[in-house]
């Protein structure tokens, strides 16, 4: 069964990423075109499709978001308990608490998804609302912890131009509403939607070709650790304690094993952490190639 996973879900993922990283280093792509274009078209245009139709009700909407705060709460305090014991220095806690409470549900996360629940509408709407939540905190929380001397309302309006709040405002109320769009504006959609996965996984390929190359191993293997096994540890127990089930329950549980986000990288990039950042990143990407398939069958077995 593993093996079968392995061959069918994570082989097909990891070609995409390995495709980018070695583009990128033959014909050096334009990261910024690659990210502007995934961030302004391919995902919002994917969120917006499958929140329009996911038959998530309201209920269960509010009681997954309530859910992620929880777990990013819990993350972020964990990371913090860490950083005083480890005694590392206070201009890297944030760096530190963004690669581990931050995870890659845009570029690995909904792909992953779509490939492990095959495209299932439900389960996708899951991993948006996921996508959503962990976009709000990188360009809140996440901004603030990189950045020291920003302010509140900068991370605010910094989020507030993502332009997947509004497809994912957009595509509720047109599902809950039961507007039924036009079958021109759906075959006009369909094709981005469907090469979102691949584009945003070969993105990240050529991302990670760019990251730092000197490794510190002192604090790298612990963010590793929290992020990859203690995520779906801590998502288990929430889980459990929610009551959530099946597609829901399953869907979560993979969503918490997800790597370190290229955004913490991004967000530390002008830092004098972005080494530790970048690193992470490779790193935890890298090793969930091990953990992630292990994760998705824990998920079957216990839900």
């Amino acid at each position: 069964m593993l093996l079968k996973l392995l061959l069918e879900v994570m082989l097909p993922l990891f070609m995409y990423v390995i495709l980018g990283y070695f583009f990128n280093r033959i014909f050096k792509l334009h990261l910024s075109t690659l990210t502007t274009l995934l961030v302004y078209l391919f995902l919002p245009v994917a969120v917006f499709t499958k929140i329009y139709d996911s038959p998530i009700s309201g209920t269960v909407a509010g009681g997954v978001l309530l859910y992620l705060v929880i777990q990013f709460i819990l993350m972020s305090f964990i990371s913090s308990i860490i950083c005083k014991w480890r005694g590392i220095e206070p201009s890297m806690r944030g760096t530190f608490a963004n690669s581990v409470a931050l995870n890659n549900s845009g570029n690995l996360g909904l792909p992953v998804n779509a490939l492990v629940f095959k495209n299932d509408p439900f389960a996708l709407s899951i991993g948006v609302l996921i996508v959503l939540f962990q976009n709000i905190m990188t360009f809140t929380v996440g901004v603030y912890n990189a950045e020291a001397s920003v302010q509140i309302k900068e991370a605010i309006r910094k989020m507030l131009k993502l332009p997947i709040l509004y497809s994912v405002a957009l595509g509720f109320i047109l599902q809950l509403s039961h507007v039924k769009l036009d079958s021109e504006v759906i075959n006009i959609l369909n094709p981005i939607t469907e090469a979102f996965a691949p584009f945003a996984l070969i993105t990240l390929g050529a991302q990670l070709a760019e990251s730092g190359k000197e490794i510190s191993w002192d604090n790298l293997a612990i963010s590793n650790f929290l992020r990859l096994i203690g995520g779906p540890l801590i998502a288990f127990g929430l889980i459990k304690f929610f009551g959530f089930e099946g597609v829901v329950a399953k869907a979560l549980f993979i969503g918490s094993a997800f790597p370190s986000s290229r955004n913490s990288a991004l967000l530390s990039f002008k830092g004098p952490h972005a080494s530790f950042a970048a690193q992470t990143v490779i790193s935890s990407t890298i090793l969930s190639s091990i953990t992630l398939p292990i994760t998705i069958q824990l998920a079957r077995t216990l839900f």
